[in-house]
């Protein structure tokens, strides 16, 4: 039964990793501003979530009436979706996708520290490994299109949403349906007033644009969460982490298929540093034992 769960899970999470990397096509199709684009994505995926948990909601007590709910949760998940819509429009897309995805690492860390494991050594060198791989890729801005040093500060600030929005949801019992409906809601109604904020109404918005955003909030911000959330809590997070690694690869080669990245040895070595930084932090776990949730 528990491998039957494992698998599951492990499922999940490769569905997870193939709906994020997706996205960064997805939003090179649409001419919206960020927290635009984020609002009508969270608006659909809290759509999705209604439809798909209409035949009413488990008992227990409601999760947005939590305080990390909002914290945690739609911060996390708001902020993530900010950073990341906003730095990708300030450069190539296959490099801001590589540095926000260091994030498994942080959140490896993070974790570490609250059960109270300290820093690990290998841990430590998976960081300097990655980081390594990464130096070559930041200085190559003569291939493919230039990145702005906002850009990769606002990818890293992305990751840092994500990394807070795993842990809420780590944290958690299983959301219901009713619970991912607030959640989505909840940042769909901040990512909007974000955008009459801090934002300009698009002039000549497309059928297509709008329809496309919809599109990545049933998909890699909707289900995808949804499923994540599910993996966290029932494969281990060793193997989830290792697929995560692999969300900007997939990303970067249908960014290059469809010409919107450069194929480069810098972004060879990127990758090189990323996988490799995963094997040494996180694939030396399985021996210790039982799988974690």
């Amino acid at each position: 039964m528990t491998s039957t769960r494992t698998t599951v899970g492990l499922l999940a999470g490769l569905l997870t990793v193939t709906l994020w990397a997706s996205l960064p096509v997805l939003r090179d199709l649409i001419n919206l501003p960020p927290m635009l684009t984020a609002a009508v994505a969270m608006g659909a995926a809290a759509l999705m979530a209604q439809l798909m948990g209409w035949r009413g909601a488990p008992a227990g007590a409601a999760a947005w009436r939590r305080r990390k709910f909002w914290l945690m949760g739609v911060g996390g998940l708001t902020g993530a979706l900010y950073f990341y819509f906003s730095a990708l429009s300030k450069g190539d897309p296959a490099k801001i996708t590589l540095v926000t995805y260091l994030w498994p690492l942080g959140f490896m860390l993070v974790a570490d520290l609250l059960a109270g494991r300290g820093l690990r050594a290998r841990t430590l060198l998976g960081s300097a490994v990655a980081f390594a791989g990464l130096v070559p890729l930041v200085l190559s801005n003569a291939q493919g299109e230039p990145t702005s040093a906002l850009g990769y500060m606002q990818g890293m600030a992305s990751g840092a949403s994500w990394i807070m929005f795993s842990l809420y949801l780590r944290g958690r019992a299983a959301l219901s349906w009713v619970d991912y409906k607030h959640l989505f809601a909840a940042a769909a109604v901040a990512s909007w007033g974000m955008h009459r904020a801090f934002e300009t109404a698009p002039e000549h918005a497309t059928a297509m644009d709008w329809g496309v955003a919809a599109l990545i909030g049933i998909g890699p911000y909707g289900l995808a969460f949804i499923t994540w959330g599910y993996a966290l809590l029932r494969s281990s997070s060793t193997l989830l982490g290792v697929l995560t690694y692999f969300v900007p690869v997939m990303s970067s080669v249908l960014l290059i298929l469809v010409g919107r990245a450069a194929f480069s040895l810098p972004l060879v070595i990127a990758f090189v540093g990323v996988l490799g930084s995963a094997v040494i932090t996180q694939l030396k776990r399985r021996p210790q034992g039982a799988v974690s949730s």
